[in-house]
């Protein structure tokens, strides 16, 4: 039985429910490492979208980059060693949808978690609508509120197969996938007190020979990720950039 449902007709966009327990883990690393560390008056100027951000964060054993999308209000905290990485990925392991994104992608024995991210804001000023990933890479975004969303916090918006514009409302428990040719934006709203924090993932095909499609969309989003071949970023010889 399939678990991915599609969000709209024509669509390569899909939804999924999940057992709340799976976002307990990262939950909690984000509320005991993250959250303060954000909320000091200090690291402020990370949530004002005037400029790209590009720094390390480390918690011993916890290590994570963080970057933001262009200058726009909105940090991507991915995972920056091996154990972090094993902590995001274990939530997409229990998750279980990759047979059916099998039926969605070129692979060869396996799909590979690429990495995983936090995505965090404290207001969102404009409308910056895009594609994750350029026709035939092969790959996948997640995306899911790790926390309940304030009434303010911006939903998510789409063009449909008509190139309307829609809103998809986030739920807790229930994930968004999508991959090439779907186009969306976070959906503007005011400056909070409150995090809106998201829970996300790229993921996909383990051929090498789509990484020069797939490298334009994850290539430089962080600086820890697996690759289609299953080396770390940097580790190996079988991709060039």
């Amino acid at each position: 039985m399939k678990k991915l449902q599609q969000i709209g007709s024509g669509l390569n966009a899909y939804k999924v429910n999940f057992n709340p327990s799976l976002l307990t883990a990262l939950q909690t690393m984000f509320d005991e490492v993250l959250k303060e560390r954000l909320n000091r008056e200090g690291y402020a100027y990370l949530f004002t979208g005037m400029e790209q951000i590009n720094i390390q964060m480390k918690f011993d054993d916890l290590q994570f980059h963080v970057t933001s999308y262009g200058t726009a209000p909105l940090l991507w905290i991915s995972n920056n060693n091996a154990h972090t990485y094993a902590l995001f990925k274990s939530f997409m392991d229990e998750l279980d949808i990759m047979d059916d994104i099998k039926e969605l992608v070129d692979f060869e024995n396996k799909i590979e978690v690429y990495c995983g991210f936090f995505v965090v804001g404290k207001k969102m000023d404009r409308e910056t609508w895009h594609k994750d990933f350029q026709d035939g890479a092969n790959a996948y975004t997640l995306i899911t509120p790790l926390f309940e969303l304030d009434e303010s916090h911006g939903q998510l918006m789409y063009k449909d197969e008509t190139s309307a514009t829609k809103v998809h409302e986030y739920k807790m428990n229930e994930a968004v996938v999508f991959g090439d040719g779907f186009e969306h934006a976070t959906q503007p709203y005011p400056e909070t007190d409150n995090l809106r924090v998201m829970l996300s993932f790229t993921f996909g095909t383990d051929k090498v020979e789509h990484w020069p499609v797939l490298k334009q969309t994850i290539g430089e989003q962080s600086n820890y990720m697996i690759l289609p071949c299953g080396h770390e970023k940097g580790s190996c010889q079988c991709v060039l950039d």
